[in-house]
């Protein structure tokens, strides 16, 4: 079927079926070269650039009958191209425009690369009318991504800067050829990375600038990472650092923000037991409803109770009856995905942070971060941690964080392990209150 005609440009065939998030990641990228030509060398790189997006190209006529006429000779002895110079625009688009990947010589985009070096012009009012066509398209569209990013920027109360920064990062994240390209666009410092990707998001280059610092926002709360020092920044490939584990996030359906935050953090299911089951530990449990009261009535910052012990001992119940006790709303952080998959210790660090951000200002609530034996950064270094690179890369890094977490989360936070040994005692020292909870004696 021949492409349908839009105004004056010709759009790609099958444009109509292609998927949202594929054509947005053809926007940003295609925006990109139109607007920072001179940091792309298009000449060189041009393959790189169509090999994602060249199914999504729109042709304006007269750069198009260029082409046409370029190809025609160029192909003058091929079966395959004959008498291309006269068919018409829709038919040329239709026989020789549709990709079929790199090597297809029977397609215009096999010789781009060669009429690209005398006639780039051509090319970027292509680049620009695709990415005029598509942004109409979108402006019509659900996105899905876009949609759970807005969702998530209500919850957290993010800034459009942040939101942009994880709009792109995400399909950066989607379609990997995307970074190939990033990489080409070369800078000279950060803020010139900066104020290239606010041109093309609108938001402003010093609120990029304060969301990409390391130790930001987004980087405690863990939806970006590996952040590097503004001095470091070599092409705008620097700018993407999404975590890897928050475009499964954005991919899947949310009936409303507390489905979406259901990923991060749940209300804890109700305990059957009552305090009196804690007998033993009776004057603890008071203490520790007491503490929680308080600390949720008045608002208070960096509350953290331990609670350790042997598998079994019901240190999990413990904390609920101590909620319940104290009229506060338990949720839970989550530890395994949608699959049932068990989420490392640096997911779930991840996800408490997220879970403070979601609960913060709510009052008489509390949090419960059960099994944290391999979320805290290791102890002092031994011979051991040489055979658990493993774990190490699994937990978090760096203790200023985990510090910064145990002084300021705004709600009380009730953490619990099997054991004590391998944390640190630098963090054992900001817990309000320890309690080793031992089975019950016998006949109690």
């Amino acid at each position: 079927m021949a492409p349908r005609k839009s105004s004056a440009v010709i759009e790609a065939p099958g444009l109509a079926q292609q998927g949202a998030l594929d054509l947005m990641c053809t926007q940003f990228v295609l925006g990109l070269v139109v607007r920072l030509g001179p940091k792309f060398n298009l000449r060189r790189d041009i393959n790189t650039l169509l090999s994602f997006t060249a199914r999504h190209l729109c042709w304006p006529r007269q750069p198009l009958a260029h082409i046409q006429a370029f190809c025609a000779r160029r192909c003058a002895d091929s079966p395959s191209w004959r008498a291309a110079a006269q068919l018409s625009p829709e038919e040329f688009v239709a026989r020789h425009g549709t990709w079929k990947g790199s090597f297809d010589d029977a397609t215009l985009f096999y010789y781009l690369d060669e009429y690209v070096k005398d006639s780039p012009k051509d090319v970027l009012a292509a680049f620009a009318a695709t990415s005029e066509v598509i942004a109409a398209r979108l402006k019509r569209e659900r996105v899905l991504v876009k949609d759970n990013i807005s969702l998530l920027g209500t919850v957290l109360q993010l800034n459009p800067a942040e939101q942009a920064l994880l709009l792109f990062g995400a399909l950066t994240r989607y379609q990997r050829d995307m970074r190939t390209v990033l990489l080409e666009f070369k800078v000279s410092n950060a803020m010139e990375a900066y104020g290239a990707f606010a041109e093309l998001t609108g938001v402003a280059p010093n609120d990029i600038a304060e969301a990409m610092r390391p130790g930001s926002r987004l980087e405690r709360i863990g939806l970006i990472e590996n952040l590097i020092a503004e001095t470091n920044f070599t092409d705008l490939a620097d700018l993407m650092k999404v975590s890897d584990k928050l475009l499964p996030v954005l991919l899947q359906e949310y009936r409303d923000e507390g489905e979406l935050m259901a990923v991060f953090t749940r209300p804890a299911r109700p305990s059957e037991l009552k305090a009196d089951d804690f007998g033993h530990v009776g004057d603890d449990v008071k203490y520790l409803v007491a503490l929680l009261d308080q600390a949720a009535k008045t608002q208070a910052t960096g509350v953290n109770v331990l609670i350790y012990g042997e598998p079994g001992t019901g240190k999990t119940e413990l904390a609920k009856v101590v909620a319940q006790a104290a009229s506060c709303e338990l949720y839970e952080v989550e530890c395994a995905d949608r699959d049932g998959n068990s989420l490392s210790g640096k997911d779930r660090y991840r996800s408490l942070q997220v879970a403070l951000a979601f609960l913060r200002g709510r009052r008489k609530v509390a949090l419960l971060f059960d099994e944290v034996e391999d979320v805290f950064p290791p102890a002092a270094p031994d011979l051991m941690s040489l055979f658990q690179r493993d774990d190490a890369r699994s937990s978090v890094n760096g203790k200023a964080w985990v510090n910064q977490i145990l002084e300021s989360n705004p709600i009380p936070v009730i953490w619990i392990t099997n054991g004590i040994e391998q944390i640190d005692p630098a963090f054992r020292r900001r817990f309000q209150y320890h309690l080793q909870l031992k089975s019950p004696p016998a006949g109690a």
